[in-house]
């Protein structure tokens, strides 16, 4: 049997040994900016104070934060970029849209799912800056502050988004038809006295001309006439467990190859049914694959 004082002398070594890796995780981890959590959009609606508000394109792309070290996607997971995208970018965290050009969803999605980045996918893709987590003040100030920084930089890789204003709602509902014709998805407007905080509120606001929301392919329905052999259309499952089908919208392409089930897809839609399903959803795109 060993003697009391061995037993106690080998447990606070091993205290001591525990505290001392505690001590080592909490120093590596003083050095770890970890992402926020960012501002999600409310849609507009008529009666809100439009002078209050900058207004900015909805970019078509995939929505990132850098914390001025690292990029992440809105979930907190680091995103794998060459060295030389990020190499000259401002010290300050930035929230933004990663984005190849309008209609280019797809080419984003691709480069930003690679766990070993493609340089020539990349070359293609800029970093729209369109908010500053953690700077002080209103947005007008984030604002001045961020593309001052962003502009001394000199990075061909990320820049402010342009942010105007608008009037009244007949001129913003004028300015969403330009951007529309011309190929943008919609625009943003950010409230000009309104601070960083997470979560979903009237800060942030989004204007489209269709509705559009995300839905889970759980099965295909067999098509008839001329797509017999084909897919007819997508059976999904929204967010609140409604099941639906989805049929316009679809090519010939992917009625041949449609996309597997469990893949989260976007439709979209004019306005909702009194059970809550949409009206007239139509296909747009492949958001997720299982």
């Amino acid at each position: 049997m060993r003697p009391v004082v061995f037993v106690q002398r080998r447990f606070a070594l091993r205290c001591q040994f525990a505290l001392a890796c505690l001590l080592f995780c909490a120093h590596a981890m003083a050095g770890h900016k970890e992402p926020v959590t960012p501002t999600l959009a409310n849609s507009y609606r008529e009666g809100v104070a439009v002078d209050t508000y900058w207004v900015s394109e909805k970019y078509d792309g995939v929505r990132a934060l850098w914390n001025g070290q690292q990029l992440h996607t809105r979930q907190g997971l680091p995103i794998a970029v060459p060295e030389w995208f990020t190499r000259d970018w401002p010290a300050i965290a930035l929230d933004g849209e990663l984005w190849a050009g309008r209609g280019r969803f797809d080419h984003v999605q691709s480069a930003v799912a690679q766990s070993t980045p493609n340089p020539a996918q990349w070359l293609q893709i800029r970093f729209m800056a369109f908010d500053s987590p953690g700077t002080a003040g209103p947005f007008s100030q984030r604002q001045r502050i961020a593309q001052t920084q962003l502009d001394a930089a000199h990075s061909p890789y990320a820049t402010w988004a342009p942010h105007w204003r608008a009037a009244s709602h007949t001129e913003l509902m004028q300015q969403l038809h330009d951007k529309t014709q011309e190929g943008a998805e919609g625009l943003m407007l950010r409230h000009e006295d309104a601070p960083y905080r997470s979560g979903r509120s009237d800060d942030l606001l989004k204007l489209k001309l269709f509705e559009d929301a995300e839905a889970v392919v759980i099965g295909h329905v067999p098509g008839k006439g001329k797509y017999v052999g084909m897919v007819g259309a997508l059976q999904v499952r929204d967010a609140q467990g409604r099941e639906f089908r989805i049929g316009s919208g679809l090519t010939d392409a992917l009625r041949r190859d449609p996309p597997p089930i469990g893949t989260s897809v976007t439709y979209r839609f004019n306005g909702t049914h009194p059970s809550g399903l949409p009206r007239f959803a139509r296909f747009w795109r492949v958001r997720n694959a299982p």
